[in-house]
């Protein structure tokens, strides 16, 4: 097959099922890493979505379990399978997995990658059944599972006031549902609706298959063609973008009670920017100085200086545009912590960073962007994400851009941060 494209190492492929194949051959790894993703709207039936990977990991039609399957993977050398929804932005991506030994390392040139690509196919299509669907009793089991998954959110008091806060914050918008659905949700998942959103996927829902390895590439795409080569493919769906622009208002608090000895304070940011903005770089730049490492501002002056906090730090979400920091802290500090942080913030907006603060972010984020070089699943993920949104860099296009950065770049960037939520999670009274 010939290539309909080129990105950086990978080569890409339009399979005959309407499915997109990017090939990364390197000399780099002893294993093979095969991924398949498949996505959805956050929107369209989350919680069915969220628990048909864990149905279809309990057995496929050749074999119906997980001892079989387990049987299976021992004899392509200890190859590893697994599959789980994800939420990315406002897409809900199913991910299916194997990894393996390379054929080069084997005996006789095994046709290990091969077995590999069809068991990834077969774990994602063709599922233990009972003649019209999928099996009751895994189904059941699974939502059972899923269902206290959800329920032991609460237990973690910290992602409990996340998802809180991010509920509060994009109520009415797709984003506010946690990625393993609802728990109303999936009161109403039964075997006949999981086989029907199973079917409804394979046959409309955008796919990409990434292999990376120590293979070739123009083999891989023959093999693709033929193995992911599905009867009932239509036309594929077109998925909503992720809402990005969103109007905030005067900031909104939220306080809620459990029994607990630590409050939890969320606070979410509304940022505007994505990977396809030219402000993406400068924005993981100032969330380095802000909050995203240990030398940065909300560890050193609101954690260690000030005392105030157990723990704190922020985080991006790149592919809906937010940024969320998160405290733990002292039931009656909330005040003060808010106070700090919000300090802090101004401060970088003010032009307030020093010298040494730039050039630890970065060699943290010089650090952080070269490690993709030495994992598979970071490069084939990194890849993807960014796909999804429009701002597909090279590693080297990265590195520059990271070099490029100045401390303008940073303040400029910190001002267009508009605070949307406070969340509290506070003691019962």
């Amino acid at each position: 097959m010939t290539p309909a494209g080129q990105w950086a190492d990978f080569h890409i492929y339009d399979l005959g099922s309407q499915i997109k194949l990017f090939v990364h051959p390197t000399g780099r790894f002893k294993n093979v890493l095969l991924r398949l993703f498949v996505r959805s709207h956050l929107g369209d039936s989350p919680s069915e979505t969220a628990v048909l990977p864990h149905v279809l990991m309990r057995g496929t039609r050749k074999r119906p379990t997980m001892g079989k399957i387990a049987e299976h993977l021992d004899g392509m050398y200890g190859a590893r399978a697994d599959a789980d929804a994800a939420k990315i932005g406002e897409n809900h991506v199913l991910s299916f997995r194997v990894d393996c030994v390379a054929d080069r390392h084997l005996p006789g040139r095994s046709g290990n990658v091969k077995r590999a690509m069809e068991f990834l196919a077969e774990m994602a299509v063709d599922p233990a059944g009972n003649g019209k669907g999928l099996r009751a009793d895994y189904v059941e089991q699974e939502v059972r599972n899923q269902r206290r998954a959800l329920e032991d959110l609460m237990d973690d008091r910290s992602e409990w006031a996340a998802q809180r806060c991010v509920e509060a914050m994009c109520k009415g918008e797709a984003y506010a549902t946690h990625e393993m659905g609802t728990l109303e949700g999936l009161s109403k998942v039964t075997a006949s609706s999981l086989t029907a959103r199973h079917r409804r996927l394979l046959e409309t829902a955008p796919m990409e298959l990434y292999v990376a390895g120590r293979v070739e590439a123009e083999e891989i795409a023959k093999q693709a063609d033929r193995i992911f080569r599905f009867r009932k493919r239509g036309p594929v769906a077109e998925v909503p973008a992720t809402v990005v622009d969103v109007p905030v208002g005067e900031p909104r608090r939220v306080v809620e009670q459990m029994d607990v000895e630590q409050g939890k304070l969320v606070m979410g940011f509304r940022t505007s920017v994505t990977y396809r903005d030219p402000e993406s770089t400068a924005l993981s730049f100032f969330n380095g100085v802000f909050g995203g490492y240990a030398h940065s501002r909300l560890f050193v002056n609101v954690r260690e200086r000030e005392g105030l906090a157990y723990s704190a730090g922020s985080s991006l979400e790149k592919t809906k545009g937010l940024l969320m920091v998160h405290a733990g802290i002292d039931l009656k500090k909330f005040d003060k912590c808010l106070e700090v942080i919000l300090a802090e913030l101004e401060s970088i907006r003010a032009g307030k960073v020093s010298d040494a603060e730039m050039e630890a972010t970065r060699r943290a984020m010089t650090e952080r962007t070269r490690a993709v070089l030495d994992s598979p699943a970071r490069g084939i993920a990194g890849l993807y994400e960014r796909r999804l949104s429009g701002g597909v860099k090279t590693v080297e296009e990265a590195l520059k851009e990271v070099a490029a950065v100045k401390r303008e770049h940073v303040v400029e960037v910190a001002r267009k941060l508009k605070l949307d939520t406070v969340y509290f999670l506070t003691a019962k009274v």
